[in-house]
């Protein structure tokens, strides 16, 4: 193998592959923070997902396994952790198909994540370990036609909450509760707020340049059972998730799902918005 990494001051930091295909790098830290691109741990876990897919989809072809789509998730373990002080990372395989077999499925992840895999290798000798789990869907269409009659029986109030990451976080606060007259409702620490006019509920989270200014974007449900009705119902058709149901410090409880181009989308019951008549 022959890659080359190209760094000058004020330019683009690139990787360039063998078949020269250039991806944009920054650092890990605030050295380099001014550039976008993929850092060096981003580059493992992204070497590691790609490399366990395709030799757990090497298995289940030679199987002879009809799979029509498959998401892999890779999380290091502690979740915020840097490599140099990871103890595992876990792998998490949602697997799409007609008549998918269990027991084959466990196998074909079993040697597709443990025996054919080198990154996994090279990471397990040096002290990392490597789990994984997975769960099995019906293709999209025949989770499109049950959808049909399942959601109507759930409901939400609407896109009443937005969440932006601002680079001028400061500005961004006062030009929302002083120039539009939002009423801070909530304000964890000198990086969070959450402001409100009643009928909605907007969320400033102080960002970098790298990242998105759409944090997220939010459907407020009318209870707390709803988020875990929701949360089934979503899971049980394949949807990914992002981050699990928790109930929050304010009361609020939610979870984070992927739509279908990675846009993050939260499921919550927040008090004072669940509990509030809009006037029609």
């Amino acid at each position: 193998m022959n890659i080359k990494v190209n760094w000058q001051p004020d330019q683009k930091f690139t990787g360039i592959t063998k078949s020269g295909y250039g991806v944009p790098l920054t650092a890990d830290d605030d050295f380099d923070s001014r550039r976008e691109g993929l850092t060096s741990k981003d580059l493992i876990l992204l070497g590691l997902g790609s490399c366990s897919t395709l030799s757990v989809i090497h298995m289940l072809h030679k199987s002879k396994v009809d799979i029509t789509e498959c998401r892999t998730r890779v999380a290091t373990s502690p979740e915020e952790s840097d490599l140099v002080d990871c103890d595992a990372i876990h792998l998490h395989f949602d697997l799409f198909g007609q008549e998918l077999c269990e027991a084959t499925i466990a196998r074909a992840l079993n040697l597709g994540t443990e025996e054919h895999c080198p990154v996994s290798n090279i990471l397990r000798r040096a002290g990392i370990d490597i789990t994984h789990a997975f769960n099995l869907h019906a293709p999209l269409l025949d989770r499109l036609n049950i959808s049909q009659t399942a959601t109507s029986k759930l409901k939400t109030q609407g896109l009443h909450h937005i969440a932006l990451t601002s680079t001028n976080y400061e500005a961004s606060r006062k030009f929302y509760s002083e120039v539009m007259n939002m009423q801070v409702e909530w304000e964890p620490d000198s990086d969070n707020v959450y402001l409100t006019n009643g009928n909605d509920n907007l969320a400033i989270h102080r960002g970098g340049p790298q990242d998105s200014r759409l944090d997220h974007i939010g459907f407020i449900l009318d209870t707390e059972e709803e988020v875990d009705h929701w949360y089934s119902y979503l899971r049980n058709h394949g949807v990914q998730i992002v981050k699990e149901p928790k109930t929050h410090r304010d009361g609020a409880r939610s979870f984070y799902v992927h739509d279908p181009d990675g846009v993050s989308v939260q499921l919550i019951y927040h008090p004072p918005l669940s509990k509030h008549k809009l006037n029609v």
